[in-house]
């Protein structure tokens, strides 16, 4: 009798721990984001200390079947979502259809690769955009993601670039080390995790 109390117990505690071991993995955010703006680190608000909830997301949409990627995120001490939070990244790429390097170079608007940087820490709101003149911001995408069960398809990669003051062009701020990863899309919600 006590050779299947020992099985049974055995196969209860591969189940428990089988079972914890999934909900961890379930639980491990896929996607990330981070990047420096003038040498110093920047990251996206943490909702409820939950790493699962980060105010980053990442958007797809397609013009006559060719994709782009909308990128935002904000940093803010109230986790503010909005253009009125504290910090604002957005970062537009056009018509990826490969991996390889895409310039940042298209004033901001609905259908342009751009990138925008919204500071509101002195309670006057700075905007910083890529230059539509010169290529002084680039994007490198190093992997297109098939999203398992889906049409969509994620990216990784990479954005460095010098982006000037709409205001006062003799203002800039440099961002390099911007790495992205985005194994889901996640629109306009914020969970990083598996849903």
């Amino acid at each position: 009798m006590s050779k299947y109390l020992n099985i049974y117990l055995l196969a209860f505690l591969l189940i428990v721990f089988g079972c914890n071991e999934e909900n961890e993995l379930e639980q491990s955010p896929l996607n990330s984001f981070s990047m420096n703006i003038d040498d110093q680190p920047w990251q996206p608000s943490i909702i409820e200390n939950d790493p699962c909830f980060s105010t980053f997301h990442c958007e797809w949409s397609a013009i006559d079947q060719v994709p782009f990627y909308t990128i935002k995120a904000y940093k803010d001490s109230k986790s503010r979502t909005d253009h009125m939070s504290q910090n604002f990244f957005r970062i537009q790429i056009m018509d990826i259809d490969s991996i390889g390097l895409y310039n940042i170079s298209d004033p901001h608007g609905d259908f342009n690769s751009y990138a925008m940087f919204i500071n509101n820490e002195s309670g006057t709101q700075e905007i910083y955009e890529n230059s539509a003149t010169e290529n002084t911001s680039i994007v490198e995408i190093e992997e297109i993601i098939p999203i398992k069960g889906s049409d969509l398809n994620g990216i990784k990669g990479s954005f460095n670039g010098i982006l000037y003051n709409k205001n006062n062009p003799n203002d800039s701020i440099v961002i390099d080390n911007c790495k992205f990863n985005f194994k889901k899309i996640n629109w306009r919600n914020f969970c990083q995790c598996a849903e």
